[in-house]
């Protein structure tokens, strides 16, 4: 595995990345900024399922079957063919999808009151439990602008209209677990309106840090996220799916991490 440190300028932040090669795929991911424990273990359970989500996704691109096609060139109930078994896998089988809670809120512009609602997923994971929420969207990566409804508006949704509502909720969450952390994870498939060729991969790869500084500045006056990463899909899955006459070079994720809150159970671990 080959890894290296770029440094990235972005306005008003430093932006630190490091580059690995895992399981013959290529992925970039900016460096911790917290030594807290909820903070490592969320990296690292993000980290880990981007990598192994891609790994899960080679099986779609068959040469036996003939068949192309990626769970992530769709939206968030495609992407849980892929993430779901991930997360499951690193949770030791401790994981519900579309887990049931009740929403309430009372910040101005975001009132809710007693709305059922559900977490995307629910999970134990190293003794902490986790409410994860999932948003999908697209990014033209020829663009110099981000789109407010498909992508600003979802992160925005996920982290004030979502996990914000359901922190009352979850306090009375009754397993013995250290607490529960909030994580919002938006994934975004990068795209282009031409064919795929190596021109354009590359190309997309020279703008990469780029697109992660466009994204971070436009995300950071919603809530800024603690981890940019993308995987740079291998240039045959990108030439091989072709299918649409697009080009899809890359999934990017972006995370933000909620120091945990205890909860019901959290006394009975304390014991």
């Amino acid at each position: 595995m080959n890894s290296n440190i770029h440094v990235i300028i972005c306005p008003m932040k430093n932006l630190k990345f490091w580059r690995r090669t895992i399981n013959h795929q290529t992925f970039l991911f900016s460096t911790k900024e917290s030594e807290e424990e909820y903070y490592q273990l969320s990296y690292e359970l993000a980290k880990k399922l981007l990598i192994g989500m891609a790994k899960r996704s080679r099986v779609f691109c068959s040469k036996k079957y003939d068949f192309v096609d990626y769970p992530f060139t769709y939206r968030e109930r495609q992407l849980d063919t892929i993430l779901l078994p991930e997360l499951a896998d690193l949770c030791k089988g401790l994981a519900f999808a579309e887990y049931p809670v009740t929403r309430n809120s009372k910040k101005k512009g975001h009132e809710v009151d007693d709305s059922k609602g559900r977490i995307d997923y629910w999970c134990i994971y190293k003794d902490y439990s986790f409410a994860i929420e999932v948003k999908h969207s697209y990014d033209n990566f020829h663009s110099n602008k981000t789109n407010y409804e498909s992508l600003i508006q979802r992160w925005q949704t996920m982290n004030i209209d979502q996990l914000n509502n359901i922190k009352g909720e979850l306090k009375g969450f009754g397993e013995k677990t250290k607490g529960i952390i909030r994580i919002a994870l938006h994934f975004i498939t990068s795209e282009c309106g031409k064919e795929p060729s190596k021109e354009i991969i590359n190309d997309y790869r020279s703008k990469e840090k780029d697109i992660l500084c466009r994204l971070h500045d436009d995300l950071k006056h919603v809530t800024e996220p603690d981890l940019l990463s993308v995987w740079e899909i291998d240039d045959n899955m990108v030439l091989e799916n072709d299918i649409d006459g697009r080009t899809y070079p890359g999934l990017i994720l972006l995370s933000k991490f909620y120091k945990e809150i205890q909860h019901k159970g959290f006394a009975s671990y304390t014991k």
